[in-house]
């Protein structure tokens, strides 16, 4: 049979006729994508030792329009041949892993994922493909977690988040957060750990893990009142430490009767003056000391205020310059990303697995080091970090 020859406004009117059907489009694809690589192996024989030869082809499914092509890959009888076109389907395949796990992290279900796929792409990705789609990613956050470190950060933040992850049961479990300043003044998430509960012990694990991976040095931890996780800081590290102040009052608050609370309130603003320039821990204790001796019949909790030692943990941001103390009196940085963290979680009521956790927030640390804590902290030059 004699091949039927065409002219291009001939074969221009079969594309716009098969296009016009409503899965023409996807149709033309699988017909020009199956054409080329039977010739891409025509190619490949004729230039190939003799002896070999074509084998018949295998079926796969590829990415169309809405629904997934129906695609034969020629193959030849040494197993030689891999069709050009097969690069870029394995492209699109890992594009759409990439994808899955892109709105995993965002906070999408599996569910919702599928449903995105099959609309958009025509390949129905079930719930546990996509599942399996995040962990083969996991090892990549995995190792961003177990990175070597920097020897220096001028400040490190720790925090912990709270988030329901499924061991037997389900329960609130520890994700404990470093995020520290570089010294470009840029910041990153420098790590991220789990444990069931927060305690000062497994913060001493943290500090072996951050020493382990290369951290010798910093000037400053900002940290919440946890008890006795200063001591385990001094034990690792010869630096400064800042209690959250926030923390502190609130902890004083949340023992004030009501009618109380806005003379109280007051009055730990006037121990903490942050607008006030010419602070020092001297007059800070002697204001904190007069509180104390107005509020202490009524309130003997407040009486550690006029401790020097106790409140000292507290003043750290005095030793630094005026310009910076906003930005280490509390520990609120490292909270926003936390808030960035439950963000993503949000949508799910509980986490399947540790692991799970850990990779979603490893991805959402990465997205920030990459993007929004790129950008160098304003006004903070380390000349002057301290006085």
């Amino acid at each position: 049979m004699d091949t039927l020859k065409l002219n291009t406004q001939q074969i221009q009117a079969a594309v716009d006729q098969l296009t016009s059907q409503p899965d023409g489009i996807n149709k033309l694809l699988e017909m020009a994508i199956n054409s080329l690589m039977k010739a891409e192996r025509s190619a490949y024989l004729e230039a190939a030792v003799q002896g070999n030869k074509a084998n018949g082809y295998r079926s796969v499914n590829g990415f169309g329009i809405g629904e997934a092509l129906s695609l034969q890959i020629p193959r030849d009888r040494l197993g030689h041949f891999k069709p050009t076109l097969l690069n870029i389907m394995r492209d699109q395949s890992d594009s759409l892993n990439e994808l899955c796990f892109e709105l995993y992290a965002k906070g999408l279900t599996t569910r919702d994922i599928e449903s995105i796929t099959q609309t958009i792409y025509g390949q129905h990705l079930s719930k546990s493909q996509i599942s399996r789609i995040t962990v083969s990613l996991s090892d990549a956050m995995r190792e961003f977690r177990e990175r070597p470190l920097n020897s220096y950060y001028p400040i490190v933040y720790l925090d912990a988040t709270f988030v329901k992850t499924k061991r037997e049961r389900v329960s609130s479990e520890a994700y404990y957060i470093a995020l520290a300043v570089l010294p470009d003044m840029t910041r990153e998430v420098i790590g991220i750990y789990n444990a069931p509960t927060e305690s000062s012990s497994f913060w001493d694990e943290v500090c072996q893990d951050l020493k382990s991976r290369g951290m010798q040095q910093t000037d400053l931890f900002v940290i919440d009142n946890l008890t006795e996780l200063d001591s385990t800081l001094e034990k690792h590290f010869d630096a400064s430490i800042q209690k959250c102040v926030l923390h502190l009052k609130r902890s004083i608050l949340n023992k004030v009767k009501k009618q109380h609370r806005l003379a109280v309130v007051s009055d730990l603003n006037e121990i903490f003056q942050m607008d006030n320039r010419e602070d020092t821990k001297e007059k800070l204790l002697n204001r904190a000391q007069q509180v104390v001796q107005r509020w202490q019949r009524y309130y003997p909790h407040m009486k550690r205020l006029a401790d020097p030692y106790w409140l000292s943990y507290y003043s750290t941001y005095l030793s630094f310059e005026y310009d910076i103390r906003n930005m280490i009196y509390t520990t609120n940085w490292i909270e926003r990303l936390n808030k960035a963290f439950k963000r993503t979680l949000k949508i799910r009521n509980s986490m399947p697995n540790v692991e799970s956790v850990l990779t979603l927030l490893s991805k959402v640390a990465i997205d920030m080091n990459s993007s929004t804590y790129r950008h160098p902290v304003s006004r903070f030059q380390k000349s002057n970090l301290f006085k």
